[in-house]
């Protein structure tokens, strides 16, 4: 199982700054990989674009050596679903639903689980220590449970490929080793994860480190 950038170039039009020039990865199944680089060095764009969320102007992102960008609407919702899943840097949480069902909700609309997907949350969310925060809302929490609660969404259907973007900004640092310990041991089991961040302690726990500029 693999996930490649081929050739990537992007370019915003408002400024024609690129952003990403002719720029590769291929990342293999057990890769811990962190872009890390100043703000505005492309990382988050880099990001999207590997998850499928932002088409770039060139080049190709291949997962099992099929073009994610030639997918259909509904294919690429299916990758999304079971195989690439994808963090954002903010809180995307829906307020007038608890934590369980923030964690749940988009993968009941999905169709493909049953009520046994409540006691896997609950066991992510045990083993994250936020178990107590199952009935509690978005707004009750803070930023590094917040972040928890993304993460164990991205998780709940085990993907292949987990993409986050700075999954450790504005949070204590125990709470960001315990992310990062996370995304490590989930690494470690074969899958890929791939993170975007200005953490220095990303370097303790990551294989590959690509420096942006």
């Amino acid at each position: 199982m693999s996930i490649r950038a081929k050739n990537i170039s992007m370019r915003y039009k408002k400024n024609s700054r690129v952003i990403l020039d002719d720029f590769n990865l291929k990342a293999d199944k057990g890769d811990f990989i962190a872009c890390v680089g100043e703000s505005g060095s492309g990382k988050s764009t880099l990001l999207a674009i590997l998850a499928g969320i932002l088409k770039p102007a060139n080049g190709t992102v291949l997962f099992e050596e099929k073009n994610i960008y030639e997918l259909s609407d509904e294919e690429i919702s299916k990758l999304h679903h079971e195989n690439i899943s994808y963090v954002p840097q903010g809180n995307t949480m829906l307020k007038r639903y608890s934590v369980i069902e923030n964690i749940v909700l988009p993968h009941k609309l999905a169709g493909s689980v049953g009520e046994s997907i409540y006691e896997k949350a609950e066991k992510y969310l045990e083993d994250l220590g936020i178990l107590e925060l199952k009935d509690r809302f978005p707004y009750e929490l803070s930023g590094g449970e917040l972040k928890r609660v993304a993460l164990i969404r991205a998780l709940l259907l085990e993907p292949k490929v987990v993409i986050a973007d700075e999954p450790t900004t504005g949070i204590d640092k125990k709470t960001g080793k315990v992310i990062l310990s996370y995304l490590q041991r989930y690494a470690n089991y074969g899958n890929v994860v791939i993170v975007a961040t200005h953490d220095e302690k990303i370097y303790e726990y990551t294989d590959k480190i690509i420096e942006m500029s």
